[in-house]
């Protein structure tokens, strides 16, 4: 359970980075599975985005089909807060595996992840961790994240399906400006095993990998059990929008 100060200043950034959460021993065991999680795409149950290179971009569902990733979903180190904040039983949004190899990995625009979910009828009451599975450098593409800027609401977002091969839901450079501040926008650099947890309307980005490290994270996304969604036209896929209302344990 985070302390008082640790929720006062998650509520007043939008965010809270946490240092060496996980243990080089676990790290080492999550990233033991990368061999599988970015291999070729068959019939096991994971989803893969590439790059245009053919690089792995994302991989989603690791939670479902991976030991330490099904174990590292439950972990009270990462579910304790997000129940705290969310104030009750949460269960999994989604998972992903965030992948920039060394000189391929490319951008993440600026954008909220509430940006998508919304259109997933649901309300803002979710809330991610992610957990650095490398070193995250300025150089291989760390997290950008805008101080505060949760608390401007849901800002308008396009589509962009230019910029990369994963076609972006983004706040245009028009809408930013006058709204994010340079002062405002931090590096979120650190070691394998520090842990992020951030609000659904966190705007956040990421650069290109121009290093020969690897960066890879994992995303763990959860939704307040009172918040499935509701009805909508076309529905995004379960691997994306999970259809298992089962509360975290």
């Amino acid at each position: 359970m985070w302390q008082d100060d640790d929720i006062r200043s998650y509520e007043r950034q939008g965010y809270l980075l946490k240092r060496g959460l996980l243990a080089t021993s676990e790290v080492q065991a999550l990233n033991a599975e990368m061999e599988v999680m970015l291999g070729a795409d068959r019939d096991d149950g994971i989803h893969r985005e590439r790059e245009r290179t053919g690089a792995v971009r994302q991989v989603y569902l690791a939670h479902r089909h991976s030991a330490p990733f099904r174990q590292l979903v439950r972990d009270p180190r990462l579910v304790a807060p997000v129940r705290q904040v969310l104030g009750g039983e949460v269960y999994v949004w989604h998972s992903k595996i965030n992948v920039k190899a060394p000189f391929e990995g490319t951008v993440w625009l600026w954008h909220q992840d509430y940006g998508y979910w919304v259109h997933d009828g649901v309300e803002a009451r979710l809330m991610s961790a992610m957990v650095f599975l490398d070193q995250a450098t300025r150089n291989n593409g760390c997290l950008l994240v805008a101080d505060g800027s949760h608390r401007l609401g849901l800002l308008p977002h396009v589509a962009d399906e230019v910029t990369t091969s994963y076609r972006q839901w983004c706040v245009s450079p028009q809408e930013l400006q006058g709204r994010l501040q340079e002062e405002q926008i931090q590096a979120i650099t650190g070691d394998a095993g520090d842990v992020l947890f951030f609000d659904a309307r966190l705007l956040h980005a990421s650069g290109h990998n121009l290093s020969p490290l690897p960066r890879k994270t994992v995303i763990l996304c959860y939704n307040d059990l009172r918040n499935t969604p509701r009805g909508v036209e076309q529905p995004r896929p379960d691997w994306v929008v999970s259809r298992q209302f089962d509360a975290v344990t």
